[in-house]
């Protein structure tokens, strides 16, 4: 097996089973592929904080929905997830002072595991994630990572495509609105509030 966890078959059966391994470069390029995704989100949070900080007074870390909310913003996101990556999530945490930090995962699940965020500060004002196989909603892994920072998170977007992602705020926490087409299609609920 490579180090991308495909394997090649070997001629002969009898070979040495470490003599089937071939570094075809794949990682490498998956590697590329998350830095770009990565740079293009932070550009793209970048340009929409410059443009917030024109149009209101303040130092950028005052402000509040610098971009997070923005459509245009959660675009770039979706682009970076399924046309810069290999239909591979996206997570972006926007921090109490309104930095960008992104990473990236696989085609089903995302964390910072091995590589925190650096400098974050709390509380969260935003916590994004795409689900680049098309469906806006809080899977149980999700619903425990807003249960548990809930006191120190804002709000949540779930990205299931254009125009179709969720939305959860601190405000009602065992529920998230998905919308599609930017109209409510249903509310997910989770829990009671007494729990």
């Amino acid at each position: 097996m490579s180090k991308s966890g495909r394997w090649y078959l070997r001629e002969n059966p009898n070979d040495d089973v470490n003599d089937d391994y071939e570094d075809d470069g794949y990682d490498d390029y998956v590697d590329s592929l998350r830095k770009e995704a990565e740079q293009y989100i932070k550009g793209a949070f970048d340009a929409h904080a410059h443009q917030a900080q024109l149009t209101v007074s303040g130092k950028l870390e005052d402000l509040s929905h610098v971009a997070f909310g923005n459509i245009s913003f959660h675009k770039a996101i979706w682009y970076a997830s399924t046309e810069i990556l290999p239909s591979l999530e996206v997570q972006v945490v926007i921090d109490g002072k309104n930095k960008c930090f992104v990473t990236t995962g696989s085609s089903g699940y995302v964390e910072f595991g091995m590589k925190p965020p650096v400098g974050m500060t709390l509380p969260i004002r935003c916590w994004i994630h795409t689900h680049p196989f098309g469906s806006a909603y809080f899977s149980g892994v999700d619903i425990k990572t807003v249960s548990t920072w809930q006191s120190l998170m804002e709000c949540a977007y779930v990205i299931g495509g254009d125009g179709h992602y969720g939305y959860w705020e601190q405000e009602t926490p065992n529920q998230l609105e998905i919308l599609r087409n930017y109209r409510v299609e249903r509310i997910q609920t989770w829990g009671r509030e007494e729990e």
